[in-house]
């Protein structure tokens, strides 16, 4: 028999519901109801009755099939038999080239179907995040008519050679941005939703059942957590792009042409009554970083790109960081490169890419251990002596492209020895820094070593690929790391919010908002200023500055100073945006966050939350147990309460098999955020889910 089209289609299901559709859906997607058919039949008699508007259309089979090989490019997703795909959907999506589990659409599942399971359709739908995570005005945009499809790739785009070090680590951190799910109740955007590996049925409801809306019955909701899920299905596209090859989701996605094929038909498939035209406000593409990939990405789909682009990647280096803090007289530590070190600074060999120039080789920056030891020693001569020296590569992921050294045994002695000839004695005190780099260099990443090791590559390397700074560690009677979290779009710059960085080292961990009093004033000022500046250089999207601050023991004042700009989104972006979506509002000039009716929210998250109870579980034994709160007091206590809008939302499922998980308190107090947070560690303790 050759095989029919597909009974699933763009154009046509755009305007019909699933609600509207779910009888049939029910038995086209069940071994009990005929041969296909049959399923074929009742697919045209539900077409037929809710789209007369479309029965000129729709009046052969011929148009018919013409419109759905026109609306599926996708290999032969177009001639996509039903059938086939229930009884061998691994095999059928092998002779098609796709990989079980690959994309749910619209109720067209090619998810891998369980030996002895009936087929069963796996379409989530939620809403988009818009231009800024800002953004708690989606009631006002949905009441201006105003539709979006918005595109998520929360592709970490590091360095290729910083990936191989922690590629399983990058694929898990891409569920960091489910928060986008929380705004699946807004009828007006549609989201595509895209991963390396396939997100868990349960952690896809778990995030949808936690949207809520004024319109929908509170205790209705108390009552039913997945009340309102059904409905917002028709609007989130999750799609699972399967790679074997250690490399960035953007980078997997350009390797498959077909694929792009498939996400131009979703983006220009109509929606909200309008169809997308080519670059207009109605699309965008949400990313965790920019990168030269995410750019041609975005070329290749032809919609706007909501994060810095890849031409923008040195202000977010370490080095770059510093140029903008002098430029803006901002006081950060002191630190080589600095003007006095042109000399050292140099391009990158572009000749290990084939000619192609990568990012980082189209800048100069210190590229070799031996330029890096001249600029500490020159700083050394000068009088700059600290108890210890932080370095750190011009690109990195959580801390983990930096390291320390302690020179103060070199220190002294060159303050002890008569000083005659200073550029003598600059080069003669760089040999032996240069000796202890290579010794006694103390790499954040226990994985990272001096020089390169089999299948993986060393600082010294990395170095050489995305030069280096070293600068001053501060130290002080009380040393905080406080950060702010901003937006540019155009010439405005919008603070979202300010943390106290948790480190583990120098490695983030976790955060809490908002930060001290003492000195949040100046870091917004100081986050303004940097905002400005980035607007002024044509860079748009989310950006973070982290500081560390310092009290004296004397005064009791604070010294704060600004040690890099993060031209991304990063770890403190998800708590913020989860709670300005689940709660509403923003922050005032204060630098406090208040729902739009004036109550004050904060804080407290983690990513890295240890317990030996976790190790082995599953993500959907951590959901059950958070929805059956009946039988397990402790899950009722931090339970998100969507009415007072405070309690405890989880993140970074695919980690809870090795025993860790992330979450956000969020309260309206920081004490009530505190206890939140301690009542989770304990439900934690606790839980006997595996």
């Amino acid at each position: 028999m050759t095989p029919k089209p597909a009974w699933a289609c763009l154009e046509m299901l755009s305007s019909i519901t699933l609600r509207e559709l779910s009888t049939n859906y029910k038995k086209m997607a069940s071994d009990d109801c005929g041969d296909v058919d049959e399923k074929e039949g009742l697919f045209h008699d539900d077409i037929s009755r809710i789209k007369k508007a479309d029965e000129a259309k729709l009046a052969s089979s011929t148009n018919h099939r013409q419109m759905l090989e026109h609306s599926f490019s996708y290999n032969d997703l177009s001639h996509f038999n039903i059938d086939a795909m229930q009884k061998q959907p691994n095999r059928y999506a092998e002779m098609n080239g796709l990989r079980a589990d690959f994309v749910h659409l619209h109720g067209l599942s090619l998810h891998a179907i369980p030996k002895g399971t009936k087929a069963r359709q796996k379409a989530f739908h939620a809403r988009p995040l818009r231009r800024a995570l800002t953004m708690s005005d989606a009631k006002e945009e949905a009441s201006s008519g105003s539709t979006k499809t918005v595109v998520v790739i929360p592709s970490i785009d590091l360095d290729k050679k910083e990936l191989t070090r922690m590629c399983a680590d990058i694929e898990f951190y891409e569920e960091r941005q489910l928060f986008h799910l929380l705004m699946a109740g807004d009828p007006s955007v549609r989201i595509i939703y895209l991963t390396s590996r396939p997100v868990d049925e349960s952690v896809v409801k778990y995030y949808l059942s936690l949207s809520h809306h004024e319109d929908i019955d509170t205790a209705h909701y108390q009552s039913n957590q997945f009340c309102d899920v059904h409905n917002m299905l028709p609007r989130v596209i999750m799609i699972h792009v399967p790679s074997t090859k250690c490399i960035s989701l953007s980078d997997k996605i350009l390797g498959q042409k077909k694929l792009i094929t498939l996400l131009k038909e979703l983006i220009r498939s109509p929606f909200g009554g309008k169809t997308f035209e080519q670059n207009d406000d109605t699309a965008g593409m949400c990313v965790f970083t920019g990168s030269d990939s995410v750019d041609e990405l975005s070329h290749e789909l032809g919609i706007k790109l909501l994060e810095a682009s890849g031409e923008s990647l040195h202000f977010g280096t370490k080095q770059g960081s510093r140029e903008i803090f002098a430029a803006c007289d901002i006081s950060h530590p002191a630190g080589t490169p600095s003007l006095e070190d042109e000399d050292l600074l140099t391009y990158g060999d572009s000749s290990e890419h084939g000619g192609k120039v990568y990012w980082a080789y189209n800048h100069r920056y210190i590229r070799s251990s031996h330029n890096l030891a001249i600029g500490i020693a020159r700083l050394i001569v000068r009088g700059v002596r600290p108890r210890k020296w932080v370095v750190k590569l011009n690109q990195g992921f959580s801390g983990k492209g930096n390291a320390s050294i302690d020179l103060q045994h070199i220190q002294r002695r060159f303050a002890e020895c008569q000083v005659g000839d200073l550029e003598e004695a600059t080069l003669r005190l760089a040999k032996l820094i240069e000796k202890e780099l290579a010794t006694n260099l103390k790499c954040e990443d226990p994985k990272m070593t001096w020089l390169d090791t089999p299948g993986q590559v060393g600082f010294r390397t990395q170095i050489q690929r995305l030069g280096v700074i070293a600068e001053v560690f501060i130290e002080g009677e009380v040393p905080t790391s406080p950060s702010i979290q901003a937006v540019v779009e155009t010439n405005d710059v919008s603070i979202v919010s300010t943390h106290e960085q948790v480190l583990a080292g120098q490695v983030y961990s976790g955060c809490r908002n908002p930060c001290n009093p003492a000195y949040r004033a100046s870091i917004m000022e100081a986050g303004l200023k940097v905002g400005k500046f980035l607007a002024a250089h044509g860079v748009r999207g989310h950006f973070s500055v982290d500081f560390l601050a310092s009290k004296q023991p004397e005064s009791g004042s604070w010294d704060v100073y600004a040690v890099e700009v993060n031209l991304r989104q990063g770890g403190t972006t998800h708590p913020q945006a989860t709670m300005a979506l689940l709660c509403g509002g923003s922050i005032c000039s204060d630098g406090l966050f208040r729902t739009n009716d004036g109550e004050l929210r904060c804080y407290v998250a983690t990513d890295c939350h240890y317990s030996e109870n976790l190790n082995g579980c599953t993500e959907k034994s951590l959901v059950d147990a958070l929805e059956c709160t009946s039988s397990n007091p402790e899950a009722r206590k931090i339970r998100w309460n969507k009415a007072d809008r405070i309690g405890v939302v989880f993140h970074l499922f695919k980690f809870i098999s090795t025993g860790r998980i992330g979450f956000t308190a969020i309260g309206r107090t920081v004490e009530e955020s505190q206890t939140l947070f301690t009542e989770t560690v304990k439900f934690l303790d606790i839980f006997r889910g595996c």
